[in-house]
């Protein structure tokens, strides 16, 4: 007899989602095995992904259910065990039971998840292998990619708001813009200077999306070995930029400068710690500087099989 396809789905209760739907959505196809594990504080997901990955027997696919962070946390595992020699890890599916849900939308443009289950359990999904990055001051592993300023504080901001889902980080971000300062910095491509000067944020990819809904590095391709940086500047007009970020190309705004390249640098010039997020998390603020190096082709996915503007090839 032909066994079934061997599932472990790594559910984060917290997110904020309905993790109940997605596990169920799973089941409901009926190929699979499934198996859900449940974390309870921050730093499970992550474990549970390097035992799955290093078993004597691994599943086929894990299954990360929960926001940004959690998929960080599930890569981290998955990406540690094979640092650690466990050999080749399983795919990973990204459920959207998070808040903003922008690597899932990176990976399949925010097609309902019940197709999505059903298209991985049942062979309609491709394969692909994305670029990870490193911040080289924690050794932090990043998926969606990070920023400084702005959008960090946002993520603060959002804290204590009621709204839910998309909609709280947009209300989030614009509460953040009120009174936030630029701050004097200085961003390298490669150990080239790209800006010296007041910086309002940083926004390195990865993945284009922030919040799910903010195009803020629309050139970034997920698999092309790089990282992209969108540095909005303290020249630039923040209508237009947010604007922009919602209907348009940043890339156009005056004073939005644009990197490409294996390490990023980002420093706050005047020696104060740095406001700094990754992948939705908030740094502590230890250091003025961050230094972001692309891992590539380090983590198998499951994504839509139609060619996605991206990916470097279809």
């Amino acid at each position: 007899m032909t066994r079934g396809l061997r599932v472990a789905v790594v559910v984060n209760p917290a997110a904020g989602g309905d993790e109940d739907r997605m596990v169920s959505a799973l089941e409901a196809v009926g190929t699979a095995e499934v198996r859900a594990v449940r974390t309870t504080a921050p730093g499970d997901a992550r474990d549970i992904a390097y035992k799955l990955a290093g078993a004597a027997e691994p599943p086929d696919l894990i299954v990360s259910v929960g926001g940004d962070g959690t998929v960080c946390e599930v890569a981290t595992g998955l990406f540690r065990a094979g640092e650690a020699g466990a050999g080749e890890a399983p795919p990973l599916l990204v459920a959207p039971g998070g808040t903003g849900n922008s690597v899932y939308r990176g990976l399949w443009n925010d097609e309902p998840w019940e197709t999505v289950a059903a298209r991985a359990l049942r062979g309609g999904a491709s394969s692909r292998t994305i670029d990870l990055a490193r911040i080289e001051q924690n050794d932090h592993v990043v998926v969606l990619g990070s920023g400084s300023g702005l959008f960090a504080a946002t993520l603060l901001a959002a804290r204590n708001r009621p709204e839910k889902g998309r909609d709280l980080l947009m209300a989030a971000a614009l509460a953040a813009m009120e009174d936030h300062e630029p701050y004097p910095g200085r961003v390298t491509v490669d150990g080239r200077v790209l800006h010296e000067g007041g910086v309002v944020e940083t926004i390195v990819g990865g993945f284009r999306y922030r919040g799910g809904l903010l195009n803020l590095v629309p050139s970034s391709l997920v698999d092309d070995g790089l990282l992209d940086v969108t540095v909005v500047t303290s020249a630039v007009d923040m209508h237009a930029f947010a604007q922009a970020a919602v209907e348009g190309d940043v890339h156009d705004v005056p004073g939005i400068l644009w990197g490409r390249g294996e390490r990023i640098g980002i420093a706050d010039t005047s020696g104060q710690a740095l406001l700094f997020e990754h992948d939705g998390e908030v740094m502590p603020r230890r250091t003025s500087s961050y230094d972001i190096r692309v891992v590539p082709s380090a983590l198998t996915v499951l994504a839509a099989a139609d060619a996605s503007p991206w990916f470097r090839e279809g």
